[in-house]
């Protein structure tokens, strides 16, 4: 997962972020509240971890400036002292976990597992998102008529997607996740990549999805309205999707 951490003592962020990223999460640092908060405008991520405590910001403004964003993302403050009334604050500013510093790294990793799992299937298990059931063990997608096998980065890729229907999703944050690396991936390689998946998984406005590429950003997968849209139309039909676009965000047009 891609976690962001808020800390302004450098020492133990880097203590949190060698041990999570030896889970295989990937990690980035923010000295104050202020500089995460421009950066999520911008990016995604799945997990806030933030110092509790003094600053210019309060706890619960800190959330209500990421819920305002990001309105389901999980938050997990970090507490400067072990004691009941210190995490309670936390929990009441509107943090979904609270742990105490300095952090127990197994602790907290078993802690962002169990916060993660509370809105999603285990990874091994198959999940479906509306028409589509993905089989992780298999790296297949199965969705009407279908039955899809994808490569490794095909399957990553398609999952985020669905993951995050309707919220767009950065490059860098799918660059880590499909790729496992940072943004030394050229352009097309990720283009060509989102090309493959509408072809292989008819997402198209005829078939009632649309991935749309956001300019200087990433991509986003919507779902049309149903009734707008005719029921899974057989391979090969063609014209439908045309009169079904819809004017995307001046913000994020980019020519096709």
């Amino acid at each position: 997962m891609r976690i962001a951490i808020i800390d302004p003592d450098a020492r133990h962020a880097d203590l949190i972020g060698a041990a999570l990223s030896a889970g295989g999460h990937f990690c980035h640092f923010f000295a104050t509240p202020q500089s995460f908060l421009i950066r999520l405008k911008r990016e995604t991520f799945d997990v806030l971890l933030s110092s509790a405590g003094p600053r210019n910001m309060s706890d619960a403004e800190v959330i209500a400036g990421v819920r305002a964003i990001v309105p389901h993302m999980p938050v997990i403050l970090m507490a400067a002292q072990d004691g009941e009334a210190d995490i309670v604050r936390c929990l009441r500013a509107g943090a979904d976990d609270c742990v105490t510093k300095p952090v127990r790294c197994a602790e907290l990793t078993a802690r962002i597992d169990a916060l993660t799992r509370r809105s999603a299937v285990r990874p091994s298990l198959p999940e479906r998102f509306g028409e589509y059931l993905f089989k992780t063990c298999e790296l297949t997608v199965n969705f009407a008529d279908e039955h899809v096998t994808l490569t490794p980065k095909e399957f990553r890729f398609a999952h985020l997607l669905f993951s995050n229907l309707s919220r767009p999703v950065s490059r860098g944050h799918i660059l880590e996740v499909v790729w496992t690396r940072g943004s030394d991936i050229q352009s097309r390689t990720l283009d060509t990549h989102a090309s493959r998946l509408r072809t292989k998984l008819r997402l198209r406005p005829e078939f009632g999805y649309r991935l749309t590429p956001l300019y200087a950003y990433g991509y986003r997968l919507d779902r049309l309205d149903s009734a707008q849209v005719p029921e899974w139309p057989a391979r090969g039909a063609s014209g439908a999707g045309s009169a079904l676009m819809t004017p995307i965000n001046e913000q994020f047009r980019e020519t096709l």
